[in-house]
């Protein structure tokens, strides 16, 4: 039997996972060029907030959409040993 549901699907088949991946690393790739240019203290500091207000808007997100999705299919997202 093949399952199905959230446990089936990989993260590598979001694209939204998929699209945050990639900004999560042209950040990293831009804090790196910017320290390795020695860039100042404080456009370092702002790359860093940029970069971490990107990646908690999209776990806030994800939380978000799985909390009103439960709510809407009244699931809590546990299954028995018998599903």
């Amino acid at each position: 039997m093949e399952k199905k549901g959230l446990i089936a699907r990989t993260p590598l088949s979001s694209k939204k996972f998929i699209a945050a991946m990639i900004w999560n690393l042209a950040w990293l790739f831009l804090i790196g060029y910017g320290i390795n240019n020695q860039l100042s203290a404080e456009t370092l500091t702002a790359m860093v907030y940029c970069s971490s207000f990107t990646q908690v808007g999209y776990l806030g997100g994800q939380s978000w959409i799985d909390v009103w999705r439960r709510k809407v299919t009244g699931t809590n997202g546990i299954t028995s040993a018998a599903d």
